[in-house]
């Protein structure tokens, strides 16, 4: 196996936790910040997961990455990611109160 094709796998696996997770940080700091940046950050993220995605398809080939995604991103990343993502908006929504607490100046 070469180094592009191994590249090519890690990038495919890792796209999907750092697109979502990276969009939720980003705005989870946007929300407690009050700062637009991390807005737009958030989207930047999300969308880099899309280039590595690509990238990853484009290093592994076609057929190959087809069969990463069926047989571990789509039955153990994503459901995974989804419910780690589904967690922090449970303790998010649990905390909110301390965790978006503005500070009286």
């Amino acid at each position: 196996m070469s180094i592009e094709v191994i590249i090519g796998i890690i990038l495919i696996l890792i796209n999907v936790p750092f697109g979502w997770g990276g969009a939720l940080v980003c705005g989870y700091y946007g929300q407690k910040t009050g700062k637009k940046f991390f807005y737009v950050l958030s989207v930047l993220v999300y969308a880099l997961s899309w280039v590595m995605l690509s990238v990853g398809v484009f290093l592994c080939g076609k057929p190959y990455a087809k069969h990463i995604i069926d047989n571990y991103v789509a039955k153990f990343i994503v459901p995974a990611v989804f419910f780690i993502v589904i967690a922090a908006i449970v303790v998010i929504f649990i905390y909110r109160e301390k965790i978006f607490k503005k500070k009286k100046q």
